[in-house]
């Protein structure tokens, strides 16, 4: 039997169906048999090159919302197609010379002495392991600190700091937030009981200037000082987001561990990566038994290639100089969009990092249906800042698409002032 052509969802149901979605639809069976919410405005996706996103339906869209790498890079296609051929999967038992290629580009690229890398197969994995190695370090340790309302990943570490609480019974850590306009309350809860601090240079919603070169020094300094682990979550601004090859870059700080996320697998394999000094880890880990702390297909040669591949790429396609242009046509086409009295309160880009906070989260729903009328994608609403709408281009993603996204969203803000006028 043929498939029933897709139908896209319907707005007027409170989950996103649609009284038109049938059992063939993708849409449908996906929300009907998948645990994860899905976006009522995602398309089903056929294809995907840079920002440009074909649907199952046919319909073109330009994606905002996975804040990636980018798919469909020649070269680091190429370098896939090439690794796969070889072998893609492995036991963790054996080594590959793609894993040796990207430990060593790793090393280069994050500052001395973070030399030591642990590859996984997500973020959250990635920024789960570097709390585990926190608990390894301070047993007796029970705190980890962080900044409310900000993405810790899918895992049951990062949901309890987004929540501000544990999400099940006697979890190791206890995450305690502070609010992202209180950064002195952050120093002020440090302590030798703090086994850990998870921050990020910059996120939707808290822009990099936020927190000043001073308040960066004294975090570093406090945290030697009671011995607790300062990680530096990178996963969204590194590599490159910001316009640096890494955020800390900007920092004037070193921290204990960078965690990585997906923009490393090239929005092709899934990949993340928690870098720590030698130090650091043989505190915890050195001669015990590697399997302690392992991930099942993490490392793989795969994986590992494309690290390799994307690291290469920063350098030969200057990405983080590319994400400085994006920065500039941000603020060229939505210089003025912010208005303390209008729907946009606050507007934001660091590098391609681009935000807005709109006035409630009712008017922030509203900037995202306007923009999927638009067929620009952006991320659904977070918990943690439901006001708050990201725009991220992916990495590679060609600078006459970047800068048509943000002329939507231009489009797309003029129409909550002006709820009548015919969209553009």
């Amino acid at each position: 039997m043929p498939d029933v052509p897709q139908t896209r969802p319907t707005h007027d149901d409170p989950n996103g169906w649609s009284t038109h979605m049938t059992p063939r639809d993708p849409a449908a069976v996906i929300r009907r048999h998948q645990t994860t919410p899905q976006s009522a405005q995602a398309p089903v996706v056929a294809g995907l090159s840079g920002a440009r996103l074909t649907a199952a339906d046919g319909s073109e869209w330009l994606d905002a919302a996975t804040g990636g790498f980018g798919s469909g890079h020649p070269a680091v296609l190429a370098t896939l197609r090439e690794q796969a051929q070889r072998v893609a999967l492995s036991s963790r038992i054996l080594l590959s010379r793609p894993l040796a290629r990207a430990v060593q580009a790793l090393s280069d690229f994050v500052p001395d002495p973070l030399t030591v890398s642990y590859l996984c197969n997500s973020g959250a994995e990635a920024l789960d392991s570097a709390l585990k190695l926190a608990k390894g370090l301070h047993p007796a340790r029970r705190r980890v600190l962080g900044i409310a309302g900000e993405d810790f990943g899918s895992l049951t570490h990062g949901q309890g700091l987004a929540l501000d609480g544990s999400p099940v019974p006697a979890l190791p850590l206890q995450p305690y937030t502070v609010p992202a306009t209180e950064p002195n309350a952050l120093l002020s809860k440090l302590g030798p009981e703090v086994a850990a601090v998870v921050i990020a240079p910059a996120a939707p919603g808290r822009p990099l200037a936020r927190l000043s070169a001073h308040w960066w020094r004294a975090l570093r300094r406090q945290c030697t000082q009671d011995d607790i682990l300062l990680i530096l979550d990178e996963r969204l601004t590194g590599p490159a987001r910001l316009g640096h090859g890494l955020g800390s870059e900007a920092l004037g700080i070193v921290p204990d561990v960078v965690v990585l996320g997906e923009s490393l697998g090239a929005d092709a394999v899934p990949v993340g990566v928690m870098v720590t000094s030698r130090a650091t880890y043989d505190r915890v880990y050195a001669g015990r038994n590697p399997s302690l702390h392992g991930s099942t297909f993490g490392a793989n040669p795969l994986s590992a290639a494309a690290v390799g591949a994307v690291l290469r790429a920063l350098d030969d396609d200057d990405l983080a100089g590319r994400q400085q242009h994006a920065e500039i046509a941000a603020r060229d086409v939505l210089e003025g969009v912010a208005d303390p009295a209008g729907p946009v309160r606050e507007f934001c880009a660091d590098g391609s990092l681009v935000w807005l906070r709109l006035a409630d989260a009712g008017l922030a729903d509203a900037l995202r249906a306007a923009l999927a009328e638009r067929r620009v994608l952006v991320r659904p609403a977070s918990d943690g800042a439901p006001d708050v709408v990201p725009v991220l281009p992916p990495l590679t993603a060609d600078p006459a698409d970047v800068r048509e996204i943000f002329r939507a969203v231009r489009s797309a803000t003029d129409q909550l002032r002006s709820p009548v006028e015919v969209l553009a």
